[in-house]
């Protein structure tokens, strides 16, 4: 049995815990936040995602009917429709759902024991001999999992040679409207911003956007295509996210010493295909099955995925007139079968580092 010590309470501290508790562990997770975030709009999850909820679960809470089969499609800033398919189709699975943030990691928090979670517990040092810093007091784990996001203490304080933490020059917008609809649903993909909406198990809409234009407001694109002019028109200030988006390519070596990184503290990168939550617990997952080594193999998989976000972001918000002209010609020549299939490729993981692709 080990004592594992997991720096941060999201979905892959909490993935993490719920692993390693099920394998016999002693398991203390330290949270800064009082509790679960009780902002950040949903998390879309794909084939892999819902694996892990399985795997972890959770899963039953999750309702992916009617939704895996609603119509969605891509399409301009001027209403044309680029590509055609249903919202499971368009992640490359056969079932679909998107879940509050806050929901998710709720039902996620709830698998494991109180007296396992401090919240209120900000980690102030970590080293890589298994001591973390606690307020002022020190503490001495077998393993640590280093799960505490892009700007975290663990990888600052052991990785300083990483490739560095950047930002994309990409601020995100996101909020969840009351509104059920029963159409529109899909990306929007203009130069320099994009927008979603997506529609969430419990009937409500989910909206995110982003943009590389300085200065942009929301109330600039009310002349976007429906359903977004509307949803924009319930956006309440106080309710929308805007958060800056950053990325870094993931370290060499995930591991040092006794301290592994996983989820965005390894490999934070573009929300282009919604995979960050999905990979932060396939890592946990990964780690608690088969160690270090099994997760160090996983790299492989997080480079495609890190290269895949950036292109994509490029692909879906190209910034010069003449590369959107050709985006535009390549959707409507592209089958769109085939066009589901590249995008739901990067969401295939059957629950083991050898199956990651």
């Amino acid at each position: 049995m080990m004592r594992v010590g997991i720096v941060g309470g999201g979905f892959a501290g909490l993935a993490a815990a719920i692993m390693f508790l099920r394998s016999g562990h002693e398991v203390r997770l330290f949270e800064k936040a009082s509790g679960p975030a009780p902002t950040g709009g949903a998390i879309s999850l794909a084939t892999n995602a819902l694996t892990c909820l399985s795997i972890l679960g959770v899963r039953e809470h999750v309702v992916t009917e009617p939704w895996s089969h609603t119509a969605a499609a891509v399409r301009t800033p001027t209403g044309r429709v680029l590509v055609r398919r249903t919202l499971s189709e368009l992640t490359g699975g056969v079932q679909y759902a998107a879940v509050p943030r806050r929901q998710l990691l709720g039902w996620l928090a709830e698998r494991v024991p109180q007296e396992c979670l401090q919240y209120n517990s900000a980690v102030n040092h970590v080293r890589a001999d298994g001591v973390l810093t606690v307020g002022r007091t020190a503490q001495h784990f077998d393993l640590v999992v280093a799960a505490d996001g892009v700007r975290g203490v663990c990888r600052a304080s052991l990785w300083p040679e990483a490739p560095p933490v950047r930002s994309t020059g990409i601020r995100g917008w996101s909020w969840i409207a009351e509104d059920m609809l029963s159409t529109g649903f899909g990306p929007i993909w203009g130069r320099t911003t994009d927008f979603g909406v997506l529609p969430l198990h419990d009937g409500r809409t989910y909206v995110y956007g982003g943009t590389s234009r300085l200065g942009a407001r929301l109330s600039d694109y009310r002349s976007w295509p429906d359903p977004l002019p509307g949803l924009i028109e319930v956006a309440q200030s106080s309710h929308v996210s805007t958060p800056e988006i950053f990325e870094a390519r993931p370290p060499r070596h995930l591991a040092r010493g006794r301290v592994v990184l996983i989820g965005d503290a390894a490999h934070p990168m573009r929300p282009t295909f919604g995979q960050g939550a999905a990979l932060a617990m396939e890592d946990a997952i990964t780690l608690a099955r088969e160690g270090v080594a099994g997760l160090s193999i996983r790299r492989t998989r997080l480079l495609a995925l890190y290269a895949a976000s950036k292109a994509g972001s490029y692909f879906a918000t190209p910034r010069l007139r003449a590369a959107e002209a050709a985006r535009n010609m390549s959707l409507t020549l592209m089958p769109d079968p085939l066009f589901s299939s590249m995008a739901g490729s990067l969401s295939h993981w059957r629950g083991r580092s050898s199956y990651a692709d």
